[in-house]
């Protein structure tokens, strides 16, 4: 029982040494970071497609065509 008691005390010290504002600040943040990110997720995606398409850009038909 007393280690259960110890271990209850330790946790209770761990969580009250938390800030808990900066707590849910962080929290807000990623919230609105997630939720711009799914807002924004289409031009997201096209800005990812045109940049691999700048690396690496696709063959043209005629050399498709020649390799089949």
């Amino acid at each position: 029982m007393s280690t259960a008691m110890t271990l209850l005390q330790t946790a209770g010290a761990a969580a009250a040494a938390v800030p808990v504002g900066q707590v849910l600040r962080t929290a807000t943040g990623l919230a609105l970071l997630g939720g711009v990110a799914m807002f924004f997720r289409p031009l997201l995606v096209g800005i990812g497609r045109a940049a691999v398409l700048t690396v690496r850009p696709r063959l043209p038909k005629t050399h498709l065509a020649k390799r089949s």
